[in-house]
């Protein structure tokens, strides 16, 4: 004692101490078991050093974290005292101190960064634990000089909210772009057609090429795409020009080319003789780009020579029919060849002529002319679809806020007319009036208080107190409300079987409590032991057990054990569903008379004890046993005090009091009529006492 105080130490930190040297004194004495050990020796010789060396860098490392985090807590108490003495009242607010005291805490931490590295370097030389501190220096640098650097480069680069893409078609074919896209790197290569013919060197340098990689893929690449981002400020002007041009341009290439000259109403198609294909697709096996037969495009010439052929192919079919028909060949000829020649042949002539060639001229001509003129509406059409999507739906948003309609009525309706404008002219008028309206109402709440207690006072030591007494019968300045035959507190009679069947579902609800922990810990029991063997085996050289997704005897364990106790936990839920008793608010009343209540005790106590040694108690061993009883406060084998208990957790804590006769008790709460309800009466002409508006309310106790 004489020594504690001469070092000034509380008896927190003299325990902490003595602690510690006991500690210190049972490692020491275990290191030097394992390194005097022969079996250890055996398995390996200078195990049990290295083992000790290990465990020794661990113990310093664990002691110099601590010895910082006790300078840390020492540091950020006096920082909290010296806070407490300098602001004496702020230090009162909790978040203030708190929030300083991070501050300082990470200001700290801070300062001390490598501390833990430096000092558990220089113990494990003082111990001559060279390699430790070898792998500790290691540490210290990659952390202080690589670490951050490699963050650095690894991190993931900013991407923008969203990125925007438009494309424009390529005009003519032999621009298009052929791209080999596996294996990678993708690779560019000629663009070649098959109905051309080129010299030898480029041919064979195809067919190298198709030979080199059987497996290879090729893209055949007919637009070209660009992209913006939403990251830079006025990224919708640079979104408006990059649209602008994209739709002009494929705007030119669709009226100007496709229109007139690849179309089935295009100047090509009504002076062509033969039918022409104006679309290519990329041939697998030479690289060349064929004529597509889907693209196939019937011309003015093609459309009158096909209409004839099928009138000839018809007409052959039919005189080459046997005559088995309806009316006879020689009659349906008749209608064969006006149907054909006339209806078909003639009109469909007629009608190609006339409508078709007038149909390629005026579309075609509308067309080139709609593309000359692109260069005027396109911009105007662009700028228009930008304001509609400003002010109506904005398809190309961010996302900020989540707002997609009316983005621009939005922006200035609420975040600068509500909340600019009208939301701080309202707080400043808050700013104003709060004060003088809480002082009105304070005003007014003081003298409500005052005058209510002093009519109160009056009334009942001049009137009530002296003048009062209980009504016989509902009079012009009482009425009764409560007492015998009116009392609103009521409670609901229950027979004994009824309540003895509830104990009898609660005493089966709690066996199968037991059960369910009873059987869970037989299923556990190979995984614990084998827990158990697992760590007193490996637990020494910092192995754990765990669960993976490979398969091992101890997954497979722990998989049969969990479903076992799934299918349990299964059939005892199944079961406590069907006992289980819904507890309401009416519990709370349920009583019974003196006699109802003896015979139910006399039968709870005959149940349990019948019940509990048997099929609850008997899963319990003596500890378990003893602290059953004592979490019920009951002496060990009083059947009916725990009959008593039950019976109180089934209903509630009243239910051992019986019903008795009512006494005379009462409690009335009465809103009386105040000057505006006067007022309205007067007003209303609906004349009536003062009473016979009164509405009470039954308060219970």
């Amino acid at each position: 004692s004489d020594e504690q105080s001469e070092l000034g130490l509380s008896k927190e930190e003299v325990a902490k101490r003595v602690q510690n040297q006991l500690n210190i004194e049972y490692v020491e004495r275990a290191f030097e078991t394992i390194e005097n050990s022969n079996k250890i020796e055996e398995l390996s010789p200078g195990l049990g050093r290295l083992l000790v060396s290990h465990a020794r860098s661990i113990l310093t490392m664990k002691s110099v974290v601590q010895n910082l985090n006790d300078d840390l807590e020492k540091h950020l108490k006096m920082i909290k005292e010296k806070l407490i003495r300098e602001h004496p009242i702020k230090s009162k607010i909790h978040r203030w101190i708190e929030s300083k005291l991070f501050e300082e805490r990470t200001n700290y931490i801070h300062q001390h960064e490598w501390d833990s590295h430096q000092l558990s370097i220089d113990q494990c030389k003082a111990l001559g634990n060279q390699q430790a501190a070898y792998f500790i220096q290691r540490d210290f640098i990659f952390r202080k000089d690589h670490e951050s650097i490699l963050r650095r480069n690894l991190k993931s680069p900013i991407e923008p909210l969203k990125t925007i893409e438009c494309s424009r078609s390529i005009w003519f074919p032999k621009n298009w772009i052929v791209e080999r896209t596996y294996p990678l790197p993708t690779e560019r290569i000629p663009t070649l057609f098959a109905k051309y013919t080129y010299i030898s060197e480029e041919e064979e340098s195809q067919r190298r090429l198709i030979d080199s990689d059987p497996d290879a893929k090729y893209y055949l690449q007919r637009k070209i795409t660009y992209s913006t981002t939403t990251r830079y400020p006025f990224w919708r002007w640079k979104l408006f020009a990059l649209r602008t041009y994209c739709w002009l341009s494929n705007a030119i290439y669709t009226f100007c080319l496709v229109i007139p000259f690849a179309s089935p109403v295009s100047f090509r198609a009504l002076l062509s003789l033969r039918p022409f294909r104006p679309d290519y697709k990329l041939n697998r096996d030479d690289l060349k780009l064929h004529e597509d037969p889907s693209s196939k495009t019937e011309t003015f010439i093609s459309r009158l020579v096909a209409l004839w052929n099928h009138v000839r192919h018809s007409r052959q079919k039919f005189e080459q029919a046997p005559d088995r028909g309806f009316l006879g060949k020689n009659m349906q000829r008749i209608f064969n060849r006006f149907w054909n020649y006339v209806a078909k042949g003639f009109v469909g002539t007629v009608a190609i002529c006339a409508i078709y060639p007038a149909s390629c001229v005026l579309l075609s001509i509308g067309s080139f002319i709609l593309g000359v003129l692109s260069p005027i509406w396109m911009p105007i059409l662009t700028l228009l679809f930008h304001i509609l999507q400003i002010l109506i739906y904005d398809a190309n948003s961010a996302g900020e806020y989540g707002r997609k309609f009316f983005c621009l009525i939005n922006i200035l309706i609420t975040d600068f007319l509500l909340c600019g404008i009208i939301q701080p002219i309202l707080v400043l008028i808050a700013l104003i009036l709060s004060p003088i309206t809480s002082l009105l109402i304070l005003i007014y709440a003081l003298l409500h208080r005052f005058t209510g207690g002093l009519y109160d006072i009056i009334v009942f030591k001049l009137i009530i107190k002296r003048l009062a007494r209980i009504p016989a019968h509902d009079t012009f300045l009482a009425r009764r409300i409560a007492g015998p035959g009116l009392a609103a507190q009521y409670f609901y009679q229950v027979s004994s079987p009824e309540v003895l069947a509830a104990l009898e579902s609660l005493i089966e609800q709690k066996e199968l409590n037991i059960y369910r922990l009873y059987i869970e810990e037989i299923l556990m029991k190979p995984i614990n032991e084998y827990r158990r063997f697992f760590n007193a085996a490996f637990e020494p050289f910092s192995a754990q057990i765990q669960i993976t997704d490979s398969p091992s005897i101890y997954s497979r364990m722990n998989d049969v054990v969990n479903k076992h106790i799934r299918n349990l936990k299964t059939a005892i839920d199944k079961r406590n569903d069907l006992l289980q008793i819904h507890h309401g608010p009416q519990h709370d009343r349920i009583r019974l008379t003196d006699a109802g209540l003896t015979a139910v005790l006399i039968e709870g106590k005959q149940l349990v004890e019948k019940w509990y040694p048997k099929r609850i108690l008997s899963y319990l061993n003596e500890d378990e046993t003893e602290k059953f009883w004592n979490d019920y406060d009951l002496e060990e084998n009083d059947w009916l005090g725990l009959a008593s208990k039950l019976l109180q957790e089934l209903f509630c804590r009243d239910f051992l009091t019986p019903l008795e006769q009512t006494d005379v008790c009462y409690s009335l709460q009465v809103d009386h009529i105040t000057l505006s309800k006067y007022a309205h009466m007067i007003h209303s002409a609906n004349l009536h006492d003062d009473l016979d508006a009164v509405t009470s309310v039954y308060l219970p106790e």
